[in-house]
């Protein structure tokens, strides 16, 4: 069962860490999602889940037009995210919810997961939710940390604990059967703000879910 005691798994840890001056996760977007999106027709529409402050979906707003969704339990985070759209005149929305009980009323036409660090049990109900949220013929970007990163020769970021590591093998499962579907181990050097910089394992997935 979910170890609901940590507080990592509370919006109020979230709130604190977010309470800062500068970007937690920096304001660049994730990487592989900006090298992914190519992929994406114009004015897609594209939620990310565990969006933070947004910096991902802002950019696809800013630098490519979509229509942006932010979703996070923080409202410290989204609250930096909407300052964003609003300065900028972006297409970019927020929810405030909890993806782990979250039941969408709608979909997009793709769904981005970075770094959003949920348990083994938790696992299972994010990975049908990207499927159910995602419109047919439509996209999903995700990049976790593996379990390599504990025990490889890379550097100490992100969560310390075996059980937030997400394996390759896992992901593949998940998403078996969809039109398109490429999950890859890499190493890579992460420029992601101060907490998620340096080398690190990752899991990479691109996946078009279902058939348009």
């Amino acid at each position: 069962m979910s170890d609901s005691s940590r507080s990592s798994s509370h919006p109020e840890f979230w709130n604190v860490r977010y309470e800062r001056d500068e970007p937690l996760f920096g304001a660049e977007p994730n990487a592989f999602v900006e090298e992914q999106a190519h992929r994406l027709p114009p004015e897609s529409a594209v939620v990310e889940l565990g969006a933070g402050e947004g910096r991902t979906p802002a950019w696809l707003a800013r630098a490519h037009g979509h229509h942006a969704t932010a979703v996070d339990f923080s409202e410290t985070a989204l609250a930096t995210a909407q300052e964003w759209a609003m300065a900028e005149d972006l297409s970019l929305n927020t929810i405030q919810a909890d993806v782990r009980t979250w039941q969408p009323s709608r979909q997009w036409d793709a769904a981005l997961v970075t770094f959003l660090q949920l348990l083994p049990d938790e696992r299972p109900r994010l990975y049908r939710l990207l499927k159910t949220l995602v419109r047919p013929g439509g996209w999903m970007f995700a990049e976790w940390l593996r379990p390599a990163h504990l025990t490889g020769d890379y550097d100490r970021l992100g969560p310390s604990r075996m059980d937030r590591m997400v394996p390759v093998d896992e992901v593949r499962r998940a998403f078996a059967g969809e039109s398109h579907v490429c999950v890859e181990p890499v190493d890579v050097h992460l420029h992601e703000g101060s907490h998620l910089n340096g080398k690190a394992a990752v899991v990479r997935a691109t996946v078009q879910v279902g058939a348009p």
